[in-house]
C-alpha cells in the first residue's frame, strides 16, 4: 500500500476525530467541577477599599512685624555768635566839582537847489516829409505849360503818419490836387511836439506847382 491509499483510509480518520472529541470533553469535565470554581471564588473575594483625604498645605507665615522707627534725638542748642555792628562811616565834606563838555556844533545840511528845466520849444509838423522827396508834376499840365497851386490838410499821428487827408483849395486844375493828395499821403514827416514830446495834430501844406524857365 503506497502513502497516498494510507491517507484515505476511513479508519484513520474515525480515529482520529474520536480523539479530538474525547479531549475537549475531559477538557470541560475539568474546568466544571475544579477550575470553574477556583476562578468564581476569585472573582467574589471582598474588596477592600480606603479613603484618602486630601492633604491641604500648611497656611503661609505672618511676615515679620516691621521694625520699630528710631526718632533721632533734637540737635544740642547753640546760642548765636555775637554779631558786632559797625556804624558807618560819615560823609566828608568834599567838594564835588562838575564838568560839562559842549557838544560840537551842528552842521545843517542845506541841499542844493534843483537846476532849472530848460524849456523844450514846441514844433509843428515838419513842412517838408522825412524823405525830402519833391510832388510829383502832371505831365499833361506840364506839356500844357500850366501851373498850380494846392492847399491840403491832413491829420498826423505821433509817428508822422499821415490820414485823413483833403484838399482845401486848388488852382490851375484838378491834375495838381491828385498829384497833391498822393504826395502827402505817401510821405512821413516829422510830428507836432509839446514840451518834448511828440503829439498827434491836424497840418496844412500849401504845393506850389511852377514851371522852371
Amino acid at each position: 500500500m503506497n502513502y497516498a491509499q494510507q491517507q484515505r483510509s476511513p479508519l484513520r480518520t474515525i480515529l482520529g476525530f474520536s480523539a479530538v472529541v474525547l479531549f475537549h470533553l475531559l477538557l470541560i469535565w475539568a474546568l466544571v467541577n475544579g477550575l470553574g470554581q477556583n476562578i468564581v471564588d476569585v472573582i467574589k473575594a471582598p474588596l477592600e477599599t480606603k479613603i484618602i483625604k486630601d492633604t491641604k498645605p500648611p497656611p503661609p507665615e505672618a511676615p515679620p512685624p516691621p521694625p520699630p522707627q528710631l526718632t533721632a534725638p533734637p540737635p544740642p542748642y547753640v546760642p548765636p555768635p555775637d554779631i558786632q555792628i559797625q556804624p558807618p562811616p560819615q560823609p566828608q565834606n568834599n567838594a564835588i566839582t562838575a564838568t560839562t563838555h559842549a557838544p560840537p556844533p551842528t552842521t545843517k545840511f542845506v541841499p542844493a537847489p534843483p537846476k532849472p528845466v530848460q524849456a523844450v520849444p514846441d514844433h509843428d509838423v515838419s513842412a517838408v516829409p522825412i524823405s525830402g522827396q519833391p510832388p510829383t508834376y502832371p505831365e499833361q499840365m506840364q506839356d500844357e505849360g500850366r501851373q498850380g497851386r494846392v492847399s491840403v490838410a491832413c491829420d498826423v499821428d505821433t509817428n508822422g503818419q499821415t490820414s485823413n487827408c483833403s484838399v482845401l483849395s486848388v488852382t490851375g486844375g484838378e491834375a495838381f490836387a491828385r498829384s497833391a493828395l498822393q504826395y502827402v499821403r505817401s510821405e512821413r514827416y516829422h510830428p507836432a511836439t509839446h514840451n518834448g514830446v511828440p503829439i498827434a495834430t491836424r497840418h496844412t501844406w500849401v504845393l506850389n506847382y511852377k514851371l522852371s524857365d
